[in-house]
């Protein structure tokens, strides 16, 4: 090997020392705090109190109605009919009656659900089967408008497809068209 070469080696490995003694240094020793213009530096925050966390094996039961006795609800029924497949809602009715506040209901948000990990399963006939179910409840209920948009465009389903867009608010029918075009279905908007 000619001294050059062993130069050149030499210099690399003190390079490559020098590189790791810096950064051993600057991780090992914490910065300057410098006070400017005579300002002292602002105290550290002080530790937040975390609220301890629930217990796992604790259930979280819902919270009593004044003047309305608890009742149990029947679970989704999927049966068989004649070979094809039916899903059941139970004897929930979805719907509020007139003049009452709007109230969670934890029965509907269940049954959405489900459409929901029916349509992320690509199960999209029991997606649009749910969906239907309750826009037959709640006509207007954009979550379950979205499933059946967007699963009908998945499946090629053009005639569901643009029988619920126009009842899309125009952020979502925006979005639906956008989606729907990739899988070679165009929507058409409703007339203004």
């Amino acid at each position: 090997m000619s001294p050059r070469y062993v130069a050149l080696v030499v210099a690399a490995v003190l390079v490559m020392g020098l590189g790791v003694y810096l950064f051993v240094e600057v991780r090992a020793a914490p910065a300057p705090v410098t006070a400017s213009a005579g300002r002292t530096p602002p105290p550290p925050p002080a530790p937040r109190e975390e609220a301890p966390a629930p217990a796992l094996d604790e259930p979280k039961l819902p919270s009593p109605t004044v003047g309305k006795p608890f009742t149990a609800t029947r679970p989704l029924a999927d049966i068989r009919v004649n070979g094809e497949r039916q899903i059941r809602l139970g004897t929930t009715d979805l719907t509020q009656a007139p003049g009452d506040e709007p109230k969670a209901n934890p029965r509907l948000d269940a049954i959405m659900d489900e459409a929901n990990k029916a349509y992320d399963r690509s199960e999209f006939d029991d997606a649009k089967a749910i969906a239907g179910k309750v826009l037959t409840k709640q006509p207007g209920n954009i979550r379950m408008l979205r499933i059946m948009v967007s699963s009908s465009c998945i499946d090629g389903d053009v005639a569901v497809a643009q029988k619920y867009y126009p009842q899309l608010p125009k952020f979502d029918r925006e979005q639906m068209k956008a989606r729907c075009d990739r899988y070679g279905v165009t929507l058409t908007d409703p007339p203004q």
